[in-house]
């Protein structure tokens, strides 16, 4: 969808965001009650963050990553939701198999609670771990079958 690139989200109340997800407090840019909604696209920072970016804003794996440029961390909402500010992405499934082919996967541990308001989250921290070894083996197995796994059995006379 591109929030703040082809769309905005007008909560009930006027107050306009790049994206209808994307969390109240933090993504406000004005009120359609105050404010033009042109003006609030073309100068409000909270609108046109996804703009304006750079991949100054990324951190952790996303930052390193080879597609950085490209992704800019996926979806802004997705990683503020979780980890309290965009930029790192862990629900990434290219972050996934290059940490997998490290030996390592990432999960995610409660930090804060939610305080209960509207559009509101919790944090979350990502902490890395050894990949069990059972899972890697079953990933090996999956990814390249044997030669007699994979072999067709003979016709039938």
């Amino acid at each position: 969808m591109r929030a703040g690139q082809y769309v905005i989200g007008i909560e009930s109340d006027g107050k306009v965001k790049g994206c209808p997800s994307l969390p109240t407090e933090p993504y406000v840019g004005g009120n359609v009650r105050d404010q033009a909604v042109r003006e609030i696209w073309e100068t409000s920072p909270e609108v046109r963050f996804t703009r304006d970016r750079t991949t100054d804003e990324l951190w952790g794996f996303c930052k390193t990553c080879y597609y950085a440029e490209t992704c800019m961390a996926g979806c802004s909402w997705t990683a503020h939701c979780t980890l309290g500010r965009r930029g790192n992405n862990p629900f990434c499934y290219h972050r996934a198999k290059q940490l997998e082919k490290q030996g390592i996967r990432e999960r995610l541990q409660k930090k804060e609670e939610a305080p209960q308001q509207p559009y509101d989250f919790g944090r979350y921290e990502i902490l890395e771990e050894p990949l069990p070894v059972a899972t890697s083996d079953a990933a090996a197995a999956t990814a390249a079958p044997s030669a007699e796994n994979s072999a067709r059995p003979d016709p039938l006379p």
